[in-house]
This record gives structure tokens, sequence and C-alpha cells, in this order.
């Protein structure tokens, strides 16, 4: 394993952050870890970068305790942009190789690498502070990648980027995949895990709820397709499927419905036949329910019984 914590705690103060974490990622995947605001998933990179340390628990890197020694083993592009701002992106790219020992013209081959790579030539002179946030994303994730490191640790590497530039740094992650990169992924978006990840794993409450392939993860849900409906009536709704022996998940104002395979909207229309549906829309078992029914047990609802619906 290249990444590999058992039972790891952390606590800042009174506030515990992890509770017991298990995280194992192996080389050459790209991880990726699903988490809420708060969740631990700063505090797990932090750890796993040396930054700070746990409480309890085993942490390994790359077969070793995470120590400055192996910060050459690691790139981290942070949530936040880490650049100097009055530098230009080449001479920040020498700057922190410099710092990860790369000299002269090992330096500079490094560099053109990174600048090709990630499409900077026109910027290459450019000083961080006049580019767009979106740029300077891409020029954050350079300087992770520059020294060539065997892991690289993205912290929601597309937060604020729009459709067009998301989809672009999804294809370096897939570059850095092919090349046998290992990479931790943080994100909160279920797209990008789902496109992106070969496994993921689903942080709550300092601890990982549930890890795999997404296709793993989704035969969690008792259910092979959804169905999102907006009704007058959510007793009435709630009453028929409990008739009908049909989950029904609320999460934040929506109503969802856990529907067996083939289930057609045909189907679903004359099993609710007299219940007032304003809106339906079938669609598969994804990620993002998985997350939500691990994560906010207490917004699951089975329905009121077998009486009557009237």
């Amino acid at each position: 394993m290249m990444i590999e914590m058992r039972d790891t705690e952390k606590s800042f103060g009174a506030r515990r952050v992890l509770a017991g974490l298990d995280l194992s990622v192996q080389e050459g995947e790209v991880y990726g870890l699903l988490g809420n605001n708060g969740a631990g998933k700063s505090t797990t990179i932090n750890i796993l970068t040396g930054l700070i340390g746990s409480d309890a628990g085993e942490v390994s890197v790359a077969g070793r305790p995470p120590s400055a020694e192996i910060r050459t083993l690691i790139g981290v592009a942070p949530q936040e942009i880490a650049l100097y701002q009055h530098l230009t992106c080449k001479e920040n790219l020498r700057f922190f190789g410099g710092i990860h020992r790369l000299r002269g013209s090992t330096l500079k081959q490094h560099v053109d690498r990174v600048v090709d790579t990630l499409d900077l030539s026109e910027y290459g002179d450019a000083r961080v502070s006049t580019m767009s946030g979106g740029w300077q994303r891409r020029v954050n994730l350079a300087v992770a990648i520059v020294h060539a490191p065997a892991i690289v640790i993205l912290d929601e590497p597309t937060a604020g980027l729009d459709v067009q530039a998301r989809y672009e740094l999804w294809e370096f992650v897939r570059t850095l995949r092919r090349d046998g990169t290992t990479v931790l992924l943080t994100t909160h978006m279920m797209d990008e895990a789902e496109s992106l990840c070969d496994r993921v794993g689903i942080l709550h409450d300092g601890r990982i709820l549930r890890e795999g392939s997404i296709d793993a993860l989704c035969r969690v849900i008792p259910a092979a397709e959804l169905a999102e409906v907006d009704v007058e009536d959510i007793a009435l709704l709630l009453c028929r499927a409990g008739a009908l022996g049909i989950p029904v998940r609320r999460y934040g104002g929506r109503t969802t419905l856990l529907l067996p395979a083939k289930t057609t909207l045909a189907d679903l229309i004359g099993q609710f036949e007299g219940v007032p549906l304003r809106s339906v829309t079938l669609r598969p078992v994804g990620i993002q329910q998985v997350f939500l029914e691990l994560t906010q047990p207490n917004r699951v609802s089975e329905g009121v019984g077998s009486g009557s619906c009237e």
C-alpha cells in the first residue's frame, strides 16, 4: 500500500476530528475521499504529509511514517491557492522545484515538462496575480507535480472551476493514473468521484463508513432504480409506498423512491395512481445516493404501513 492509516485518531482540544480512521490506497490507483466540510479530509491530508501528528493509530506513506524526508515522494495541491502572487508561473515552479532539491538542467527539464503537460506555455512568464482563478488553480497543480512525485494529493481540485476547466483537470488526473502515479483525491462532488476514482471512501465524523469501487458501493442501496418525485401530498405518497413495500428517502426537500430493476415510468404511475405527483424523474443508483444513505440515516423513511391510504 502506498498510503495506509489504521485506527488513526486526532483531536483539537475537545473536538474529535478523526475517530479511528482506517484508510488504504494502493499503488497507481485514484482513490476518492468523499466527505462534507468538517468530515476530516484536511486533517487526514495534514497527517499524511507530516504537517501534524496523529494522537493514536498507525500511519505510513510508501511504507514509512510521515516525515520531512518523505515529502519529496508527495505532491500536494491544496484547496486554497498556495502560490507567490508576485512571481510568474515559471518562477513559482522553479522555486518549489528547488525546495524538492531539483537544480540546474534537471530543474529546467521538470519545469518545462509540467508547463507542457498542463498547457501553461502561454502563461509561463505571466505573474500569478494577473491570471484568472482557473489558471491559478492549474499552476497550483503544476507546483504539486513539478518534482514528479510518486503520490499526488489533490484537495478539492476543481473547486470554483467552470465546466470546461473541470473536464480538463479530470483528463490530467487520468494522465497521472496512466503514468502509474498514486492519487488521493478529496472531493464533495459526486460526479467527479464517479468519473475519476478507482475506489472511494466515504468519510463521515472522522471515520470511513464504507469504501470500495463505485459499482460495489452502489450495491449498498436496496434498489436498482431511483425515482425523484415532486408530490402534493407526501403523507399519501408514504402510505402508498409503504403498502407497496417501496422504500422512500427524503433529503433536503427531495423525495426519492427506491425501485426494483426495470421499473418503467408507466409502472410507477400505475402503482401510484391517485397520488398527486407533480413530476417524476427516473435515474440509476449513483454514488450520491450511497453517500446520503450512509451519512444521513436519520432522514430515511420506509413508508407508514399497509393500511388504507385514502
